[in-house]
């Protein structure tokens, strides 16, 4: 992961970053079968803990707590991933990657109205 030089993010990026960071999260855990209460048990954290940083925010403010350091690495170690892996993918997502994408995944562009019928090569280029 590079860091970027220059001014600070936007408080719009790290919104979108935050946000995309909870959902990474919240997709391993759906991998993976847990609940944000199971996930809190792992991290011997309480259920409203957990509800408050995943699943939509304090009940008192409705604002969700920002996840700290220690949040991302004691998830991460339940998911046997390094923190960095987890923000990594948040990152890809808010820039527009896709980090899900296998590595050498090839993709042909069809620009004609008619079928295709058959599988066809791409004509080598210089």
């Amino acid at each position: 992961m590079t860091i970027p030089s220059g001014p600070a993010p936007s408080p719009d990026y790290l919104q979108r970053f935050s946000d995309a960071l909870v959902s990474e999260i919240k997709a391993e855990m759906g991998r993976r079968g847990l609940s944000s209460r199971a996930l809190g048990r792992q991290v011997q954290r309480s259920s409203q803990y957990m509800s408050d940083r995943l699943d939509g925010g304090n009940s008192t403010t409705g604002r969700r707590v920002t996840l700290t350091v220690k949040d991302l690495a004691a998830i991460a170690a339940v998911f046997g991933l390094h923190p960095a892996e987890l923000i990594e993918r948040a990152k890809s997502a808010v820039d527009g990657e896709d980090a899900a994408r296998p590595v050498g995944l090839e993709i042909a562009a069809h620009d004609s109205a008619a079928p295709i019928t058959q599988e066809q090569e791409a004509p080598e280029t210089p």
